[in-house]
């Protein structure tokens, strides 16, 4: 227990419980069935959520947004996306949690929780890349196809919109102050 306590205890955690999910269903469930595939993301879903916050600061480079990107995501969907959650209301939810975070401003503390969502569905994804080149490579063509398409809307979607979403307020930020980008 000594390991899940200090600063690395929620990545531990939340690799673990990711990891034991993926291996248990894999067995229980078998990687073919798309109860699977869904299991699986949720399971990755709650890993990102343990290790995402605590992995932020690695690489800040990483959230400069460059400026063909939204155009790109929104051709792939992801503005449609954005907007469907926020017609459910997801997007006030998620707004209320980043407003909570640590930041000497309102902003600031919305940017840190973009990059928070952004570090923890990245590395969803990377799991769930992994994870599907085990499939494949075991001959569960159908497994990988379906851990794929789930991981692909619950992780690499919400990187898109993260990323849109950060280069409208920095965008603004930056036109405000009269400083070019």
């Amino acid at each position: 227990m000594a390991a899940l306590s200090g600063p690395s205890g929620p990545v531990t955690a939340g690799l673990l419980v990711g990891l034991g999910m993926a291996v248990a269903g894999w067995f229980a469930i078998g990687p073919d069935h798309v109860v699977y595939a869904i299991v699986v993301q949720g399971a990755f879903l709650f890993m990102a959520l343990l290790s995402g916050p605590a992995l932020v600061d690695v690489a800040r480079s990483r959230y400069r947004v460059r400026t063909c990107e939204p155009r790109m995501y929104t051709l792939f969907g992801a503005e449609a996306l954005r907007r469907l959650l926020d017609v459910a209301g997801w997007n006030r939810v998620i707004s209320q949690m980043r407003l909570a975070e640590e930041g000497e401003s309102r902003r600031a503390r919305f940017l840190r929780g973009t990059e928070q969502s952004e570090t923890g569905h990245c590395l969803g994804f990377a799991a769930t890349a992994l994870l599907v080149s085990i499939a494949a490579a075991t001959t569960h063509p159908k497994g990988a196809g379906q851990i794929l398409l789930v991981g692909v809307i619950l992780h690499a979607y919400p990187v898109m919109m993260q990323r849109i979403v950060r280069f409208r307020i920095t965008r603004h930020r930056t036109t405000t102050h009269g400083r070019a980008q």
